[in-house]
């Protein structure tokens, strides 16, 4: 760095165009490439014009995955950590050398736009997910990127809105899959998102990327900016943020002046830089992988989507299996499906896979009818639908959301299907009993409409370019649909806990979210929901046989052992995931009332009786506390729970750990004097020996006016009182 001018050290601090950086005469080696996204890597194939970047017609073709609420819905960290080694190699042989994806965020509400780019509303499954997804993407020496630190929860006012957060609100919830994913998996890169947090923009504030990120996590990685995230480029760079994107800055003047005024030191943007030099010593010894096999890329793709592809309804109609009946398909996502949800996700796929071609494969006598256009539909289409619904014996009707309803940038303004799809729906189910409703969306649906006239029910997402054979082989039973939701289906709107304050404009209130989030929220209150979180059904008869526990509190890996015996008594082979939940019992502290923290998704074939062993290791029950400014093991009684999904919980045992530490609330002198009698009792025996005995309702007094009343009152030294003070206070006040 010594030998690279100022001027150009303030270039690097930022892109030189779109999608790469670090570019520079006087850096050896090629510059840095950086690429969108979680689905399936995008790449150009020529220069974009008119800032089209979104638009397919400049795109290389590459493979088109799920989506991650889809990935997410699979339980199979294995697989997805396939699906990040296949996009690793695309990216290899595009010479790509950091993937902007996985995305970290959790689902607040069904409203999110981006929903469908996030994988879970649980931040324990979101983890998971993510930390398989990096893990396969770097093990082809190409870097992730995780995405958007921290707490972009909503698409509304995304670059403005401030997000209020209390500490341990913002570490157990919303930073827990960034911290775990790094602690786990060591990403190369880590994206700042638009909101502000507590006042300060997400690029430019200390506490997050200096206090939590590289002093409590010890972060070694880049930090990159959100596009066009940056507000005050000198700020960005002094608290933490490593390279503004895309470039060229317009703020390279004002870093500049800042320079010669001294309020930005040349030491300090030097070690701002010092990140990227390590990722591009990294990165440039890496060389291009010249050919892949995207047709078996493609079959990773559709492996995804059947085990994606969540099972919601079913009265006996699937598997189909009479295949030579008369099948009426329904609706334009059959021709012209939604396969992602746009914005960075945006791909070229290699392979489009067309529904309706695979139906009709299939199926020897079908018949279509487009039945809406996009949102829309008209009589002429309606009566089209009628026809050919009176004339079938089964329905196959597609349905879902569209590119108005659900796409980056925005957040949905309900969580119905169009009124044109429900328009054709009541037309067609007052003339065919016999319907299998598909649908293709991002996030949760209000489908009490839909459930009384539908015998199945398929939720299958946005699945990419195998958006076809897939449900071909989960409606004709060659594969049992083994899907399981990742986030929870209210029964309305109106149940969702942030209905009415979701998305505000200018501030958003998370400090009730511990247990105002998803199942969280629904099985703490005990508030009935459409389907549960985990929730989904198969064609095979799995039973939970028998539970045994064992604790072992002298192994942190396996502090809990569960093992699971599970019989298969139907003649199909199937998946079953096993979920653990771990329920806190611990006076004072507020929790949910349960919490994912372990899953197995195994595999079990026909009559096959078959033992599941599941380690819950130490961590599992640890609790972020304000105090110490970590994670912690409180002393106490946990309930742990083999479930198949939150609301049906199959066994539970009872854990006590002793050996850990006590849960004290953090408290100030502003508390009230009982809280030193229940929480640190040493000192409130030492005030009641050394003064007085307190009267009952002196003790819900501030604790500092009862000591101040000893100070006048009883003729105590100052000098002693003020010792005591400093001695009290650093006990229940201790410094960061």
């Amino acid at each position: 760095m010594k030998k690279i001018p100022l001027e150009e050290k303030i270039k690097l601090t930022s892109g030189q165009a779109n999608w790469h950086l670090f570019n520079s005469p006087f850096v050896e080696g090629r510059q840095i490439n950086v690429a969108d996204g979680p689905h399936g890597v995008r790449v150009y194939g020529k220069p974009v014009k008119d800032g089209d970047f979104l638009g397919k017609r400049y795109l290389q073709p590459t493979t088109l995955f799920p989506s991650a609420s889809a990935m997410a819905s699979t339980w199979n960290q294995s697989l997805i950590e396939e699906v990040g080694r296949t996009i690793g190699r695309e990216c290899r042989h595009h010479q790509v050398d950091v993937l902007l994806g996985p995305g970290m965020n959790l689902k607040r509400s069904p409203l999110g736009g981006r929903n469908f780019e996030y994988y879970s509303e649980d931040p324990y499954l979101t983890s998971k997910i993510g930390e398989h997804f990096v893990q396969g993407v770097q093990a082809e020496q190409v870097g992730a990127c995780i995405k958007h630190f921290g707490l972009n929860e909503q698409e509304t006012m995304r670059r403005f809105v401030d997000v209020k957060v209390d500490e341990r609100t913002m570490h157990e919830m919303y930073l827990y899959p960034f911290y775990k994913v790094i602690k786990k998996a060591q990403p190369w890169m880590i994206m700042s998102s638009y909101n502000r947090l507590n006042g300060d923009y997400a690029s430019e504030a200390s506490y997050l990327l200096q206090d939590v990120l590289r002093t409590q996590w010890g972060y070694k990685g880049v930090v990159v900016s959100d596009w066009g995230a940056i507000q005050d480029k000198v700020k960005s760079i002094k608290n933490g943020m490593n390279i503004e994107m895309p470039g060229p800055s317009v703020f390279d003047e004002v870093v500049k002046e800042a320079l010669e005024s001294g309020t930005l030191t040349e030491k300090e943007l030097d070690d701002s830089l010092e990140p990227v030099f390590q990722l591009h010593e990294k990165v440039k010894p890496i060389e291009k992988i010249e050919t892949i096999d995207l047709d078996k890329h493609h079959d990773v793709a559709r492996k995804v989507a059947s085990e994606a592809i969540v099972l919601l309804e079913n009265d006996g109609v699937l598997p189909v299996k009479n295949t030579n009946q008369k099948v009426g398909i329904i609706g334009q996502f059959a021709k012209e499906p939604r396969t992602n949800g746009g914005g960075s996700a945006t791909v070229k796929p290699y392979k489009q896979e067309i529904p309706y071609e695979a139906f009709s494969k299939i199926f020897t006598n079908t018949v279509y009818a487009s039945g809406y256009q996009e949102n829309d539909t008209s009589e002429a289409m309606l009566d089209e639908a009628i026809k050919v619904a009176k004339e079938s014996e089964l329905i196959f009707f597609f349905t879902g959301t569209t590119d108005i309803i659900e796409t980056e940038g925005k957040d949905r303004d309900h969580m119905s299907l169009p009124d044109g799809h429900l328009q054709v729906f009541e037309a067609i189910r007052k003339v065919n009993k016999n319907i299998v409703v598909l649908l293709s969306n991002g996030s949760a649906l209000d489908l009490r409409g839909l459930i009384p006239y539908s015998r199945a029910i398929l939720e299958t997402w946005f699945l990419g370019g195998a958006a076809a054979q897939a449900i071909v082989d989960i409606v004709t039973g060659r594969i049992t649909p083994s899907g399981r939701l990742q986030e929870t289906f209210p029964l309305k709107l109106e149940h969702t806990p942030h209905y009415g304050t979701f998305p505000p404009l200018v501030s958003v209130n998370y400090h009730q979210d511990l247990i105002m989030n998803g199942y969280r929220y629904y099985d703490t209150h005990e508030y009935d929901v459409l389907y549960p979180f985990g929730y989904g059904l198969s064609y095979a008869d799995i039973i939970y046989k028998a539970v045994s526990w064992t604790i072992n509190q002298a192994n942190d890996k396996a502090f809990v052992t569960a093992d699971i015996t599970l019989e298969n008594r139907s003649d199909i082979d199937a998946y079953e995931t096993v979920q653990i939940y771990i329920g806190t019992q611990i006076n004072h502290l507020i929790k949910p009332r349960k919490e994912l923290k372990a899953f197995d998704k195994c595999y079990i074939k026909a009559k096959e009786t078959k033992q599941v062993s599941i380690e819950i290791p130490l961590d599992a029950f640890e609790t972020y506390d304000e105090t110490h400014h970590n994670f912690v093991v409180y002393n106490g009684k946990y309930k742990v729970s083999v479930a198949r999904h939150s609301r049906e919980v199959y066994d539970t045992t009872t854990v006590e750990i002793a050996n850990q530490i006590n849960y004290i609330p953090r408290i100030t002198f502003e508390y009230p004097v009982k809280f030193l009698e229940l929480y640190y009792p040493q000192w409130f025996d030492y005030i009641e020996k050394h003064y007085r005995a307190l009267w009952w309702h002196e003790k819900e007094e501030p604790i500092w006016r009862i000591l101040d009343r000893y100070k006048r009152h009883r003729d105590v030294d100052e000098q002693a009182m003020e010792t005591l003070i400093s001695q009290i206070k650093e006990t229940i006040e201790p410094k960061k």
